[in-house]
């Protein structure tokens, strides 16, 4: 499955099927009234993702009865809509602390959503597992996110930021039975006279007798005609061109469904990893407020970074 971001904000944007070019899922969120803030388990902050082995939550935060300016947070709340419009998962966020609904199921935080509550990493590499199958982690890095099926050794999804689609075909296989025609009838298979008998009576008369039955006189059905050509098949396939420049191109998530967690799942566990890929690697932080000047913000740091580089 192939889906396009309609707006560089991935927490207000329509997913559009690629393959049928129709509205796949919607994902909306609305600023809620103030309230008094629930602590979770899971706060979704840059500090979930530091250290060799640590956790979602910082052991700080826990059991700590938050402070009066902390204590009264912008509540919103995030819908993911199907085609249909119906609501298949339900966020409620407290400041950046989600509370997860997938259809009629309360998973919780996002401990619950990945199935663990510790991660691993390497220096520039950050895993996360699925809780649907132990094979298949999320790998993400400064400049990539993919999902890795470590059973089959292949890649099940990845994410293609600021780029430009070019939908290309390719031929599979082709059918080896050679072109056939065929006039034949069954029915008109004689279209000759027999031997018909002569009897001559006399000289001046003359007399042609044929048997009562005789084949020209059957209905003759049209002729069949049948035609197999071989053509080739072909299959849609599409490649990416990254411009690396925040607002220049289309995102677009791409992944192979699987049999134990609906697609809505997957899409849901790629937002929750790319916030936390901006944590982890110092990149522009996802904002609920303006995304146009967090995308500004985002081709600044880029650029920054890159001058940085050049001139170390």
């Amino acid at each position: 499955m192939l889906l396009k971001f309609t707006t560089p904000d991935m927490l207000n944007t329509l997913l559009i099927d690629a393959t049928t070019s129709r509205c796949a899922y919607e994902i909306v969120t609305a600023t809620m009234p103030l309230s008094e803030l629930v602590e979770p388990d899971t706060p979704l902050n840059s500090s979930a993702a530091s250290g060799s082995s640590s956790s979602f939550a910082s052991d700080s935060s826990k059991q700590q009865k938050p402070s009066p300016t902390a204590a009264r947070l912008v509540q919103r709340r995030t819908t993911i809509k199907d085609s249909s419009g119906n609501i298949q998962v339900d966020i409620k966020w407290n400041g950046r602390h989600p509370d997860i609904f997938i259809g009629k199921e309360h998973v919780g935080g996002l401990t619950d959503l990945f199935g663990s509550s510790t991660i691993r990493f390497m220096p520039k590499i950050l895993a996360v597992p699925t809780r649907f199958d132990t094979e298949f982690i999320w790998t993400s890095t400064a400049d990539s996110l993919t999902l890795f099926d470590y059973d089959s050794e292949t890649t099940k999804g990845t994410f293609h930021q600021n780029c430009i689609r070019i939908p290309t075909r390719v031929k599979l296989s082709k059918t080896s039975s050679p072109s056939k025609l065929n006039l034949s009838s069954p029915s008109c298979s004689k279209l000759s006279l027999p031997s018909s008998r002569v009897k001559l009576s006399s000289p001046s008369k003359l007399t042609l007798a044929s048997p009562p039955s005789s084949p020209i006189d059957e209905p003759c059905n049209p002729p069949s005609i049948t035609l197999s050509s071989s053509s080739p098949q072909t299959s849609s396939r599409s490649t990416f061109i990254s411009t690396h420049i925040p607002g220049v191109g289309s995102n677009y998530l791409e992944f192979t469904p699987h049999p134990l967690a609906p697609d809505v799942e997957i899409i849901l566990s790629f937002l929750m990893m790319e916030i936390l890929r901006r944590g982890r690697f110092c990149l522009t932080p996802y904002t609920f407020d303006r995304p146009r000047m967090w995308q500004l913000k985002e081709a600044r740091d880029l650029f920054m970074r890159r001058l940085r580089r050049n001139t170390v």
